[in-house]
């Protein structure tokens, strides 16, 4: 997200407990990062929006300075379904398989000449080894995270479901409570959505059954 927001123009800073090849790409493409312990300090007036990870707790010193002194404050799983709303989204989700679907998905759009944008959770080396891509068209490609039931902040156009199967048992309670999440996170296609189903997962069948929208298997 921060790649994408400095691509467009917009005064990016953050916040990283440790220096990595990621906050160092982003430092040469202009944002101003602050390396160690979070700090009140490094929160102020001018800033619009604060995007943070879910691991950073309420008593995070950033985050209560921003709220503090009243700038918005947004999961980065919600500023991403700000942008799902924004474009054509194709959203990759399922247990296993996200990173290689989404980057196998998004390279055949590139060379496709469709230029999407691309959010995924690993490195591409077609990429200069960065994790996403800010295309000009209106396609969005994203990786859809199940924990924490993120992805219900989604709203894609077209979701590809890979696999279902009991995973971060820490949040979800059982595979019932999975199956139920996993159906309501299809439900945001409507019936004008695609959901793009693997035939050799029972679980995700089961979703494409209910689902009232376009179905395509493979």
């Amino acid at each position: 997200m921060a790649g994408y927001y400095l691509s467009r123009g917009f005064a990016v800073s953050g916040s990283d407990f440790n220096q990595s090849a990621t906050t160092n790409a982003l430092k040469k493409q202009g944002a101003i990062i602050f390396i160690g312990p979070h700090q009140a300090g490094n929160i102020n007036r001018i800033i619009d929006l604060v995007i943070h990870t879910a691991a950073a707790t309420k008593n995070n010193p950033e985050l209560k300075k921003a709220k503090r002194i009243g700038i918005k404050t947004q999961l980065y799983a919600e500023a991403l379904g700000d942008l799902t709303k924004q474009m054509f989204t194709i959203a990759i989700s399922g247990m296993h398989g996200k990173s290689t679907t989404t980057a196998m998905l998004a390279l055949v759009l590139e060379k496709a000449g469709l230029d999407p944008t691309v959010i995924v959770g690993t490195k591409l080396r077609e990429w200069k080894n960065m994790n996403y891509r800010v295309g000009k068209s209106k396609y969005l490609v994203i990786e859809a995270d199940e924990y924490n039931a993120s992805f219900l902040n989604y709203w894609p156009k077209i979701i590809v479901l890979t696999n279902i199967e009991e995973e971060h048992l820490d949040f979800y309670k059982d595979l019932k409570h999975i199956m139920k999440t996993f159906k309501e996170y299809v439900s945001h296609l409507g019936k004008k959505g695609i959901l793009v189903a693997n035939t050799d997962d029972k679980n995700v069948m089961k979703i494409a059954k209910s689902a009232k929208c376009k179905v395509v298997c493979y």
